[in-house]
């Protein structure tokens, strides 16, 4: 009986049903975006597509996912969010089963892009309507959740889509994956069916609360974001320059170690498995500990970490280096999030995760073919040094910034 009381009560701390339910249709969502990366070899080989075709279909899909981020947000922010949640679910969950109907090349690449479009709905309404529905002190721990459902679902889509496009073709992959996301409509609508900001009663929203009854007139997203405006873009400016070296890790591993190409694909693996457990650690801590805390710590870490794997041999702490880079990626990704939400009162919650996250992976999207550019003139390692550089001097600053004493406006807008 005690021991189901502390399962139950840990479980609560986690985020509880809501975070677990958010984790499963994360799950759903992103089971569908995972698909296209890795059955691209099958769709080249059955539709007789190039390399620029091929490249075209998953360009667009991953630029389009990251500008729809902007007008996902802002939607969330001005209609129901759990309806934009559904919409953006339905949206991916019918033009993945599109993408397996789709007869010829062009009927694909604008599947592809409806699809991205689609794509932009959910992570904004989605982490918003999270955060209303946990504690202050428990929502690190939920978001952290809500990534994991992601990254599992990223990480078996392809497993799955492979082992199905083995047996039956990579169009039933599509077509099959595609029916999880579309079960879950039904349940986001009845689950959140009433209001989802009313359980929100952190100190900032109830101050929000006040100063709407007060008839003061509501803050803009510059407002919101001025507290924590500099570490907002370092994290932004740090996630371009690592997230772009992830994009390489495999090439880098090739180029550099001679190792197996299928062998450095599966290394890819191994770091998003740290990732996974980063995000839990980055939760836990930023709840824990402190937000920003959190955030500097990743942030001064992922640099040094980054250069290590530029100096190591190909060995066991090789490998280790990249477990690390996952984790330190992901903790810092869990904390800042959670730092928004708190910041950001909930009317702009999911504009501002928009912004977020739709810099990041935008942005991400545009400096690879860069990347790619330069590597081609100067090689695959002189470019990886540069990038570990880089990544140095801005652990370098995060450092700095978290040794100065902080003023009045810096300190953590909830108290």
């Amino acid at each position: 009986m005690i021991k189901d009381r502390n399962l139950r009560s840990v479980f609560n701390q986690w985020g509880g049903k809501t975070a677990t339910f958010f984790s499963y249709i994360h799950f759903n969502h992103d089971l569908c975006l995972g698909l296209l990366a890795a059955l691209l070899p099958l769709i080249k080989e059955g539709l007789g597509l190039n390399y620029l075709q091929s490249g075209l279909l998953l360009s667009a899909l991953t630029i389009t996912s990251g500008l729809s981020q902007f007008p996902g947000g802002w939607l969330g922010d001005r209609f129901s969010r759990h309806k934009v949640i559904a919409i953006g679910l339905a949206g991916v969950g019918l033009t993945t089963l599109a993408v397996g109907l789709s007869p010829a090349y062009y009927p694909m690449l604008f599947i592809l892009i409806i699809m991205g479009i689609f794509s932009g709905a959910y992570h904004p309404s989605a982490v918003s309507v999270l955060c209303s529905q946990v504690d202050y002190d428990r929502r690190g721990k939920a978001i952290a959740l809500h990534m994991v459902g992601g990254s599992v679902g990223f990480a078996i889509g392809p497993i799955i889509g492979g082992i199905i496009a083995e047996m039956m073709g990579w169009r039933f992959a599509f077509i099959i994956l595609s029916i999880p996301a579309m079960v879950a409509i039904p349940f986001v609508l009845k689950k959140f069916r009433q209001s989802t900001i009313t359980k929100d009663r952190s100190p900032q929203n109830i101050k929000d609360d006040t100063t709407t009854k007060s008839k003061r007139q509501r803050i803009s997203i510059v407002q919101a974001l001025r507290p924590i405006a500099i570490i907002f873009a370092l994290v932004i400016i740090m996630h371009l320059v690592v997230g772009c070296a992830m994009a390489f890790i495999p090439i880098y591993l090739v180029d550099k170690h001679s190792v197996i190409p299928a062998y450095a694909a599966m290394l890819i693996g191994v770091t998003r498995g740290g990732g996974i457990a980063g995000s839990l650690l980055g939760g836990w801590l930023s709840d824990r500990w402190d937000r920003k805390r959190t955030i500097f710590l990743a942030l001064a870490a992922i640099g040094p970490i980054l250069y290590l794997l530029t100096k190591l041999p190909f060995n066991a702490g090789l490998i280790t280096t990249l477990v690390l880079f996952g984790m330190i990626m992901y903790m810092r990704t869990a904390a800042i999030q959670a730092l928004l939400m708190d910041t950001v009162p909930p009317y702009l919650r999911a504009t501002v995760y928009g912004i977020f996250f739709g810099l990041c992976t935008e942005g991400v999207s545009l400096i690879q073919p860069v990347a790619g550019y330069f590597m081609d003139i100067f090689g695959i390692v002189e470019v990886f040094n540069g990038i570990a550089l880089t990544s140095l001097g801005l652990s370098a600053v995060a450092l700095f910034l978290a040794m100065k004493p902080k003023s009045s406006e810096t300190n953590r807008v909830i108290s």
